[in-house]
């Protein structure tokens, strides 16, 4: 049996919590949470394989599943504060920083549209480390 590919999504509260999730279909559910996005997807993974074993007991189907985590923009902003500044994100993205900081504190959340402007211009910014060095 070939592995599924699932989106795992982690999300951050105003509080800095952080929760991850999956929306598609499997015989079970679960998530995860923590205090970082390290420790929510640790939690998540844990109770994923406790599930999964469960699952295999009562029903001999084995679950294969590889998750790809991807985060929302306030849990990516939170989880990389210390390493890229507002006023960084706010020249590489073109958003203002005090609604940067909006975002990252979860009292505003980001439009599907400002969502994808955060991710393209991280992207390319990445693309552009990737080359800078020989």
């Amino acid at each position: 049996m070939e592995k599924r590919h699932i989106t795992a999504h982690i999300e951050c509260n105003n509080n800095g919590f952080y929760t991850v999730y999956f929306d598609e279909e499997l015989p079970f559910g679960c998530y995860g949470e923590g205090y970082s996005a390290k420790e929510a997807k640790d939690d998540f993974l844990r109770v994923f394989e406790s599930m999964r074993q469960k699952h295999m007991e009562r029903t001999g189907e084995n679950v294969e599943v590889e998750f790809v985590f991807v985060y929302d923009a306030s849990a990516f902003l939170q989880h990389y504060k210390g390493l890229l500044t507002l006023a960084g994100l706010s020249r590489m993205t073109g958003i203002n920083k005090a609604q940067l900081s909006q975002y990252v504190t979860g009292r505003r959340h980001p439009s599907p549209k400002t969502q994808e402007k955060i991710k393209e211009s991280v992207q390319q910014f990445a693309q552009e480390l990737s080359c800078a060095m020989a």
